[in-house]
């Protein structure tokens, strides 16, 4: 069953179960282009999951899978204003884990990182040490969408992504990465305190850099995830298993 939390803008975050649903709490949040269906459900998220009794929480990012999607309001704030939205909706009697991949690392790093006590520990898959989209040119990024120019590199992949999966609009999904790019990811800014596990595909292009932010965290590791690219990581049982087992050694007793 599909519930919702409101966020203060009156955007509906779409929320989605998986797991032991008495197990420990973990948010799950997917990456540009997904949702929680394509990132975690379908690929067995919940398995992983439930095999360590955590119960799982994935959030629909705004403008994508059953959330709402307004014609604008997708700047980082709002994205960050949703995440505290559903911990209000949880109303969870401690702080829960949580997991994110690429967009959704990114911006569980600038949440716990601003709000130090939210999460007791977390994993981030394919999280680059810089932001993808400093060079994104959204209007070009439109006129490609349209077919009325030839894109760059990065317009080209983000209009490749747009329009992956037929549930999504992709004219939308260009105009969140325009707006997100308003503020570019700056890891050094408030990194996270809680424990945390990095996770990027060996055969990662996108975020080969992951490294490169362990020096920031106070208890950090990083850990390959063997024969992956950022399109593919997600569905590695490697990724699902380690993840859901870290997660659980930090959220018992």
């Amino acid at each position: 069953m599909t519930v919702f939390a409101m966020a203060p803008d009156g955007v509906r975050i779409a929320l989605h179960e998986l797991g032991d649903p008495d197990g420990s709490p973990v948010l799950l949040i997917h990456g540009f282009s997904s949702n929680a269906q394509r990132n975690w459900i379908d690929t067995r998220w919940g398995d992983a999951l439930a095999a360590e009794g955590l119960r799982g929480i994935a959030m629909d990012l705004r403008g994508h899978g059953d959330s709402d999607r307004p014609s604008v309001g997708y700047t980082v704030p709002h994205f960050l204003d949703d995440v505290d939205a559903v911990l209000e909706q949880l109303a969870l009697p401690e702080a829960p884990g949580a997991i994110g991949y690429s967009m959704g690392a990114r911006l569980l790093w600038r949440h716990a990182g601003t709000r130090q006590h939210a999460f007791r520990a977390l994993v981030l898959g394919g999280l680059p040490a810089g932001d993808p989209f400093q060079r994104f040119d959204v209007d070009l990024a439109h006129r490609a969408l349209r077919s009325e120019a030839e894109p760059g590199e990065m317009e080209s992949f983000v209009v490749e992504l747009a329009g992956i999966f037929p549930e999504h609009d992709p004219a939308t999904l260009v105009t969140l990465a325009g707006e997100v790019s308003h503020t570019l990811f700056d890891p050094e800014l408030a990194p996270p305190s809680a424990p945390t596990l990095l996770m990027t595909g060996d055969k990662d292009r996108r975020a080969s850099d992951t490294r490169e932010l362990l020096p920031l965290l106070v208890d950090g590791r990083f850990e390959e995830i063997p024969g992956r690219n950022h399109v593919n990581a997600p569905v590695s049982g490697t990724f699902r298993r380690a993840a859901s087992r870290y997660l659980a050694e930090h959220l018992r007793g």
